[in-house]
């Protein structure tokens, strides 16, 4: 069996993801007689890059959000590339920090990347708001990611510019929010449904059951009773005229 020299180092390169090879095996006799078959290999992508992200260009990079924004409009992009190939190269985006007079006033599709006002804004919300983006891969066994800054500064215009640039090299300590999408949980624990909600729903239906039948059963037996009683009255009473009219005409 002859492999190419080079297969090992194209395997770990990735260079390529099928590898066709011709086996050939054959014995010492006399004649000798050989066979001969194809393997195809297929090489599985690693997922050994992290996303990166090219929108926005830097973590100082900022836009401005004019107060007469309308609720649901787009007013910035979070944007990112993975050099990984099928489900490793799928990237989702989540902001995991906020910072801001009205912090709640922003999200982010976590498809697209593109982040909406979900609010109208009002006279207290003016300001810089600092969001924090978490840009992860869903690679196997371990999905990576980048983070990246969006600054956004609430107001009609921008005055004083060097303020502005201060407040975007700042220190900055955020507090990791919990992701809120019902198709995402920890990555520590499988997502499962709710247990006890479900269990206290089929504790309920089943109460609700039990008594609809013993209802049903309860006024089943009240009627039959009153039926037997009426057909045990209509025998009883045709038998005593019988017999008092037979009686009568024995006496004549």
């Amino acid at each position: 069996m002859t492999i190419p020299h080079n297969f090992h180092k194209l395997h770990l390169k990735e260079k390529h993801t099928i590898y066709i090879l011709w086996i050939k095996a054959a014995d010492g006799g006399r004649p000798s007689l050989f066979s001969v078959a194809k393997v195809t290999v297929f090489i599985l992508d690693i997922n050994d890059n992290p996303p990166i992200v090219l929108l926005p260009q830097s973590n100082s990079s900022w836009l401005l959000v004019p107060p007469n924004t309308v609720q649901g409009a787009a007013v910035a992009e979070v944007y990112a590339i993975d050099y990984d190939a099928g489900i490793n190269a799928v990237i989702t985006y989540n902001i995991v920090g906020k910072i801001g007079p009205a912090p709640h006033l922003f999200g982010i599709n976590t498809a697209t990347g593109n982040i909406t006002l979900q609010q109208k804004l009002l006279d207290k919300d003016y300001g810089l708001y600092q969001l924090l983006v978490k840009v992860s891969d869903l690679g196997q066994p371990q999905p990576l990611h980048s983070s990246v800054m969006v600054n956004l500064f609430v107001n009609e215009t921008v005055s004083n510019k060097s303020y502005l640039e201060a407040l975007l090299h700042r220190e900055i300590i955020f507090t990791e929010e919990r992701l809120t999408e019902p198709n995402q949980c920890p990555s520590n624990f499988p997502c499962s449904p709710p247990v006890i909600p479900i269990a206290v729903f089929l504790m309920i239906l089943s109460v609700v059951f039990f008594t609809a039948a013993l209802y049903m059963f309860l006024r089943m037996r009240k009627n039959k009773k009153k039926r037997h009683s009426v057909e045990a009255q209509i025998p009883l009473k045709v038998n005593l005229n019988y017999c008092t009219k037979d009686w009568d005409e024995a006496q004549q």
